[in-house]
């Protein structure tokens, strides 16, 4: 029951924050891994993910809800989401884009389990106080994992 309701309260909070012009910078990776793949859902502030887009873009302002914009936001997320097992990359197999007003949600997912080595820098350079938050659920556990600007370099494997 516990585990239903953190992805629920976490999504109000982030609805909530981004009600107003939210006072902090926050993503959310929800990961659940399988025996042969890893199902990975990505909230992220609308409003910030299109200014770092827009920042990027120099040929004008792009909408996270048109076509274009959902292609834009997923190069940018394989630009700043580098997924490695080892020393050897792991491509993003995108699912879902879901556009909203306050978020936008991602899901994808990656073949093969854990361990991972992720290097995401998803907005780290566009706001100071940049916090990426992971929930993983395995089957060996669950590890929660923190990105920040200072670090933001998360592994995660089911030895922690």
């Amino acid at each position: 029951m516990r585990t239903f309701f953190r992805p629920l309260i976490l999504s109000a909070f982030l609805l909530v924050l981004s009600s107003a012009d939210h006072p902090m910078h926050l993503a959310s990776h929800e990961l659940r891994v399988g025996p042969k793949r890893i199902d990975w859902t990505l909230r992220i502030f609308t409003d910030d993910l299109e200014d770092a887009i827009n920042a990027r873009n120099k040929s004008g302002k792009v909408r996270l809800e048109s076509p274009e914009g959902r292609a834009m936001a997923e190069r940018y997320l394989i630009e700043t989401l580098k997924v490695n097992r080892g020393k050897r990359p792991v491509p993003l197999h995108f699912d879902q884009y879901r556009y909203q007003p306050n978020t936008v949600e991602f899901q994808f997912h990656v073949d093969g389990g854990l361990p991972l080595v992720v290097s995401d820098q998803i907005l780290h350079e566009f706001f100071q106080d940049q916090q990426n938050v992971y929930f993983v659920r395995s089957p060996k556990g669950r590890i929660d994992a923190l990105s920040s600007r200072a670090s933001p370099v998360v592994t995660l494997t089911n030895k922690q």
